[in-house]
């Protein structure tokens, strides 16, 4: 019998949140739990796995909530507020915008939100983050349009480019997530 490696690193990138959950189940089921994640705001998210050693870890739920702290005492509170319903939060800080949790607790249906409007405000959460960072790196690549335009550096240049490939990607990826909340509201209303 082959002994299976002790850590697993994956990078991947996820516009929706259920499918991250469901690859996560399906991670699972493989034989991998989800021991850390670094956290995604912008690009691919490194997802680190051990082993399932039990049949217990077998049994996790994984959620996923996307939001933001400005204190630590509203990331604590949060946390613990999550940990009395026997969710266990994976994330390392409050600096972290997506928060993965898990629970052993055997109900395959269970949700880390008690009603609807709560994963439709996860989702504008997430799209305001991503509109957010697009205002940013458009004030970015003008500001330095404007210094190669005054020092004619290719450095600045460079660094425009960098960046409007990067606005296109985010506004790609804010697209997908507008398009998700919509169909879903199409489907809550029919």
């Amino acid at each position: 019998m082959t002994q299976k490696k002790s850590v697993k690193k994956v990078y991947q990138t996820f516009v929706d949140f259920k499918e991250e959950e469901k690859w996560l189940q399906e991670m699972l089921e493989d034989g991998w739990m989800l021991a850390s994640y670094d956290s995604e705001d912008l690009e691919a998210c490194q997802y680190v796995f051990h082993p399932v050693r039990t049949e217990e870890e077998k049994q996790r739920i994984y959620k996923i909530d996307y939001r933001t702290f400005g204190k630590k005492e509203q990331f604590e509170e949060y946390k613990e507020l999550f940990e009395d319903a026997k969710w266990t939060l994976l994330s390392k800080s409050k600096w972290y915008s997506k928060h993965i949790f898990y629970t052993e607790q055997s109900n395959p249906n269970r949700e880390i939100f008690s009603d609807q409007q709560s994963y439709e405000e996860r989702n504008k959460r997430k799209q305001q983050s991503y509109m957010m960072s697009i205002l940013a790196l458009c004030i970015c690549i003008a500001v330095t349009i404007v210094l190669y335009a005054i020092y004619q550096r290719t450095a600045f240049l460079g660094a425009s480019l960098v960046m409007i490939v990067t606005s296109i990607k985010l506004v790609r990826d804010y697209v997908k997530t507008r398009a998700l909340v919509t169909v879903k509201a199409n489907h809550k209303s029919l």
